[in-house]
């Protein structure tokens, strides 16, 4: 078995943490054009976990969206000590939501903020102390991903219930931490859940996940008997991966009383081997990354696979026989984004709206289907392909042939045969 890389060279293979931050961006940009088309999110808007939780609830089909809402919400202030740490008075209703979400039975946990005064003042200190320890012991883990954090919150002690350090898919890029007494709390809760949200990050951008994830076996830890679903148990691997290769760097650092980095590699270790026989539940990029993390992506000669050569099972190819006479438009009430990566997501409102990443054939094709309803002839499209693309004309047509198909069936474009028009 090969040697694991690094977590944040792997992240990096996948999706530089900047690409990634800005295809998420896209995502939610997405999501607001589908209910307010006149609206628009600047990236401090897009990356706030109330903002991003408001828009998901809309996607998801629980509620509408109401812009106002959003600069609302984003109006709380916060403190930056190398991250953004909630200190408004009103953050505890502006963060009811993950506070509600993480909380234990019979608890209600509460933020520390300036009203807290010297307190407040205390744990933010720690928290600042964390993250400049953070950065300083791992500063490449630290740039990868502290990027997918937007906000931090500390809970008072008492209202805690226990919890040492929290976060949710539901209202990703904000981690919750227990009141800290040293900053390697604090630096450990930023590997654990920063995990988490480069997880949460990476399951909405890439291939990760299906619905058939909700159907496949669980998995029961040894140390505690907890019986986890899929995406749990990946996102629980995947942390502790992070956590076990921190624990590398941290030297005589006093730790935490609830500490979990000595447990960290026996805990992926053991994750990761029950993931292995699994891994057929789990889509290609997440295949790729479990395979690297544990040391298995390689071929035969021993060289690392990319992830491109870890494929899904197999599914049914989406083709379509054009003519040149085929005239196409972007369907009504459809939007699509196009990240820095080059990469378009597209999404149609329907009750919840659908969402889909397109293949970069695909999204050159809705590319050229403007906004405007303008149609657009086959013929004219491979014409334009084929002098972009630099391939012949007739490999053209079969990979537009295959790009309409897709989008044809997702109901993102209309086919209208020119003499109908």
């Amino acid at each position: 078995m090969a040697a694991p890389a690094s977590t944040h060279a792997l992240h990096a293979v996948l999706s530089p943490a900047v690409t990634l931050v800005d295809e998420r961006r896209a995502l939610y940009r997405l999501g607001l054009d589908l209910f307010a088309p006149d609206a628009e999110l600047s990236d401090n808007l897009a990356d706030h976990p109330i903002v991003r939780y408001e828009i998901g609830r809309a996607l998801a089909g629980e509620s509408g969206l109401d812009p106002a809402r959003l600069i609302e919400v984003a109006a709380m202030s916060v403190r930056d000590v190398g991250i953004a740490v909630a200190a408004d008075p009103a953050a505890a209703d502006v963060l009811e939501a993950p506070l509600r979400i993480v909380a234990p039975p019979n608890t209600r946990p509460q933020p520390l903020t300036e009203v807290d005064g010297d307190r407040f003042e205390t744990a933010l200190a720690i928290v600042a102390e964390g993250v400049r320890l953070f950065r300083e012991l791992a500063p490449a883990m630290a740039e990868d991903l502290l990027g997918h954090v937007s906000m931090l919150a500390v809970m008072k002690r008492e209202t805690s219930g226990g919890v040492v350090s929290a976060s949710t898919r539901y209202v990703p890029g904000i981690v919750l931490i227990d009141e800290p007494s040293v900053p390697m709390e604090v630096a450990e809760a930023l590997v654990h859940e920063g995990a988490h949200e480069k997880f949460f990050d990476m399951a909405i951008t890439k291939d990760f996940l299906d619905s058939g994830a909700e159907d496949a076996d669980y998995f029961q830890t040894s140390w505690s008997g907890a019986r986890w679903p899929l995406e749990q148990t990946f996102a629980a691997w995947h942390a502790y991966s992070c956590l076990a290769q921190f624990f590398l760097s941290v030297g005589a650092e006093q730790l935490g009383p609830d500490s979990l980095l000595a447990k960290a590699s026996e805990r992926a270790a053991e994750i990761g081997r029950w993931l292995l026989v699994h891994e057929r539940d789990l889509l290609g990029d997440a295949r790729w990354l479990l395979r690297a993390l544990m040391g298995e992506a390689t071929d035969s000669s021993g060289q690392g696979l990319a992830p491109s050569e870890v494929d899904d099972p197999p599914g049914v190819a989406v083709s379509c026989h054009l003519s040149r006479d085929h005239v196409f438009r972007l369907s009504s009430n459809v939007q699509y984004r196009r990240s820095i990566s080059g990469r378009v997501v597209a999404g149609r409102q329907a009750n919840p709206p659908r969402i889909y990443w397109l293949d970069e054939d695909a999204g050159w094709a809705i590319g050229q289907c403007g906004r405007d309803g303008t149609p657009q002839k086959f013929e004219r499209l491979v014409l334009r392909a084929t002098g972009e693309w630099q391939v012949g004309s007739a490999e053209v047509r079969r990979r537009l042939e295959n790009a309409f198909g897709e989008l044809l069936l997702a109901d993102l474009v209309e086919r209208t045969p020119e003499k109908e028009l």
